[in-house]
């Protein structure tokens, strides 16, 4: 009798241990598949850019073939050139990001917390973005001089709004049930702060970060195009004018190295800040 009832109660549900290999994911290998493709399309990329540029498909004024590209590249770093004008060009871009990001989240947590002066002062600041930074560059170039702070300024104004933007999203945004659950527990501001919007809003500040130090780097350029005694936007000015055209592809690619390295770091402090959170 008792053997009957065992068979009809069905199979014995499985234990958490025994589940816990159904559960595991599984390994795929994305991770190599998608560092595979990378590279094959890196290689289709150069090798395209080499044929289009060996066979004079292109004029040799506007597109250098990678293989001289490389080499005057080398030459630049082993002569001197790049590296005082790539270091120029890093400084004005990470004060300019430092300032912006900076700038951005004071407002932005001012903002957040008091909807009356948002809502004052927020639609000038969305004016201000439709200015074209090129077309004010020379302004600004006027009133802060040749030195170093109209570059940072450039690139502080073109870093500012998407950390502005998210700030105020990240902080504002946050579950309402969480929110009165905080309250409930007769939490305090600044523990509402600390343990609620603030992990939120880092949610949205970091994917920030990357679009801010781009255009900070933009906004350094275009101070470097109008006026400057060096950085990378000077040297390619000047290289554009002589029809170096390889040299200006080098800096070019310098610059990308630059933004790789950039990247990287703050997906590191992303990581490296969720963990600690």
């Amino acid at each position: 009798m008792n053997h009957a009832t065992t068979a009809s109660a069905g199979p014995r549900p499985a234990t958490l241990d025994e589940g816990a290999e159904i559960r595991a994911p599984r390994k795929d290998g994305s991770g190599a598949k998608s560092a595979a493709l990378a590279i094959a399309i890196f290689i289709a990329l150069v090798g395209g850019w080499q044929a289009v540029a060996s066979a004079g498909i292109v004029s040799p004024l506007i597109l250098a073939p990678p293989s001289e590209v490389v080499g005057v590249l080398f030459r630049l770093a082993g002569d001197g050139t790049l590296w005082p004008n790539l270091l120029a060009t890093v400084n004005e871009t990470l004060l300019g990001f430092v300032l912006a990001v900076v700038a951005a989240v004071v407002v932005g947590s001012v903002f957040a917390f008091s909807p009356i002066l948002r809502n004052a002062v927020y639609p000038y600041i969305l004016i201000s973005q439709t200015f074209p930074k090129v077309a004010i560059a020379p302004l600004i170039v006027a009133a802060l001089g040749y030195g170093l702070a109209p570059k940072v300024t450039l690139a502080a104004l073109l870093a500012f709004f998407p950390v502005l933007a998210n700030t105020i999203a990240g902080l504002t945004e946050v579950s309402e049930d969480e929110v009165n659950l905080f309250r409930a527990l007769r939490a305090s501001r600044w523990q509402e702060l600390r343990y609620l919007r603030i992990p939120n809003a880092l949610a949205f500040i970091f994917p920030a970060l990357n679009s801010a130090a781009v255009l900070a780097l933009i906004g350094a350029i275009v101070g470097e195009f109008v006026a400057a005694r060096e950085g990378v936007g000077y040297a390619i000015a000047q290289y554009t004018v002589t029809g170096e055209v390889a040299a200006t592809y080098a800096m070019l690619i310098a610059l990308s190295v630059f933004g790789l390295v950039v990247y990287g770091v703050l997906s590191l402090a992303e990581r490296l800040v969720r963990r600690v959170k």
